[in-house]
């Protein structure tokens, strides 16, 4: 099983890093970024937390028609975890796919449509529920999105507190 090394983090800087790597695959596409200036620190592994959002954007690229909008969202969520949605603007797909997309080697298409293995979602649901969290997809009026939620706590531990440089 994947043991996270788990660290406070800024999540920008994660995504940033993601952004900066993917910049080929994704320089196609207006890239809508939403994370409050706020946003507590969050405890997880940097690398694998790179990992989850890199496979994450690859699928919504993959599937969005060219200069179309994905959308990266972040908020706190009940005091205790923080919920990240990237959205894009391509095809819905079938309810009775949205849980089993996070299997390994489950395709929605014929995997002779589109490049890959089958397996990025099932590591993206490994790496978030090794850190405690929750992955799930869902159909949005325009497009889809994959949501995860992952927890505040650290070793029973809230975030410390950053001074945010103005």
């Amino acid at each position: 099983a994947l043991k996270p090394n788990r660290q406070w983090n800024i999540l920008t800087e994660i995504i940033d890093s993601v952004l900066r790597r993917t910049y080929r695959v994704l320089s196609k596409f207006q890239i809508d970024l939403q994370i409050p200036d706020d946003l507590p620190l969050i405890p997880v592994d940097y690398s694998q937390m790179e990992q989850v959002f890199t496979n994450l954007l690859h699928n919504s690229a993959k599937y969005a028609p060219e200069n179309s909008c994905i959308q990266i969202r972040a908020q706190v969520e009940g005091g205790d975890s923080v919920k990240v949605t990237i959205q894009n603007e391509g095809p819905q797909i079938l309810p009775e796919h949205l849980t089993r997309i996070f299997d390994k080697f489950y395709r929605v298409t014929e995997p002779e449509k589109v490049s890959g293995t089958g397996l990025g979602l099932s590591i993206c649901k490994g790496i978030i529920e090794a850190h405690a969290g929750q992955i799930w997809a869902e159909n949005t009026p325009n497009g889809l999105a994959f949501n995860f939620s992952l927890p505040l706590i650290l070793d029973g531990n809230p975030p410390p507190q950053i001074e945010i440089e103005k």
